[in-house]
């Protein structure tokens, strides 16, 4: 039996909490739930593009499932974490189900570059359509100096 596809459960203009795990190098986990605002849906990628505008709650796991006292917490990791906030990012419709999305710890140290690909495409964009008009400018610029 065929799957149906997921669907989008938000509009643009909503908002829905999604919660990010990372497994840290001690074995233990950080959870992470932002408010994701919906920007635009990517219908042809089942995709959501969304702002995380606020940080809503998080802790930090033991291997055993156990939550850590505040005093216990990896600062480092937090700072990180607090970073997220403001960042324009994809997530697939299934995100929008509550259930935690586990992701390499690289996505939150930068190494992978998953929450800031959007912002780097846009900026690409940018420059390339820069360097379009630049060279449109200049080749009409030339055109007009070799008539003369």
């Amino acid at each position: 039996m065929l799957e149906s596809p997921p669907e989008a459960h938000y509009q643009p203009g909503q908002s829905f909490p999604v919660q990010f795990a990372w497994r840290l190098p001690d074995g233990e986990y950080l959870r992470a739930v932002f408010q994701a605002d919906v920007k635009e849906l990517v219908p042809a990628a089942n995709k959501y593009v969304v702002h995380l505008s606020q940080l809503l709650a998080g802790r930090e796991e033991t291997a055993d499932g156990e939550s850590k006292p505040v005093e216990a917490l990896s600062r480092a990791y937090w700072e990180l974490v607090g970073q997220l906030i403001g960042r324009t990012i994809t997530l697939p419709y299934e995100a929008d189900d509550n259930r935690a999305l586990y992701l390499r710890l690289e996505t939150l140290t930068g190494e992978h570059n998953y929450f800031s690909r959007y912002e780097d495409a846009q900026v690409i964009a940018r420059g390339v359509e820069a360097r379009r008009k630049r060279s449109e400018t200049t080749d009409d610029t030339e055109f007009t100096d070799s008539q003369k």
